[in-house]
């Protein structure tokens, strides 16, 4: 994980480049505490505030995520939560869950950007990104205050 920091500006909307699992996001940079779970999904937490647990913005790497048995590659699952047609080899009860969570009365939104799909969910201010690519590569991204333009601009430049 590598992260640069540029500064845009002078001003409080600089911006820093984050390279996190081969990918690129351009994130605000005026966090005030970044802290790295190094468990089997590495997260990586930023802060925008002194608040513990209120205005965050979070990255997981789901790829190889274990804690769950899928049925079949992540990717794959979550491409099924989000838009079907569900692989039949996948976890049709934890699918359901999910749908749940991410899905149901949601605003659900998908777009591309290179060869990755990105789909948003959004509930009272807790949003996530899911950023896929292929079978293999799972990110999501959360945050419980940035706009779904802020969100969007994170991922760009991947």
């Amino acid at each position: 994980m590598l992260l640069v920091v540029f500064s845009s500006s002078a001003f409080s909307n600089a911006t820093v480049e984050l390279v996190y699992s081969d990918l690129r996001f351009d994130i605000p940079g005026d966090f005030s505490l970044v802290a790295n779970i190094g468990d089997s999904q590495n997260v990586l937490i930023f802060r925008y505030g002194d608040e513990l647990g209120k205005r965050y913005l979070a990255f997981s790497d789901m790829s190889n995520d274990k804690t769950i048995d899928y049925g079949c590659p992540v990717a794959v699952f979550f491409e099924g939560v989000f838009s079907g047609p569900v692989n039949p080899g996948c976890n049709q009860q934890d699918l359901k869950v999910m749908q749940d969570v991410f899905v149901r009365d949601r605003r659900v939104e998908r777009w591309d950007v290179g060869r990755y799909s990105v789909i948003y969910s959004d509930l009272n201010r807790k949003s996530y990104l899911f950023v896929i690519g292929g079978e293999e590569k799972l990110l999501r991204i959360g945050s419980d205050f940035l706009s779904y333009d802020a969100l969007k601009r994170i991922v760009e430049g991947i």
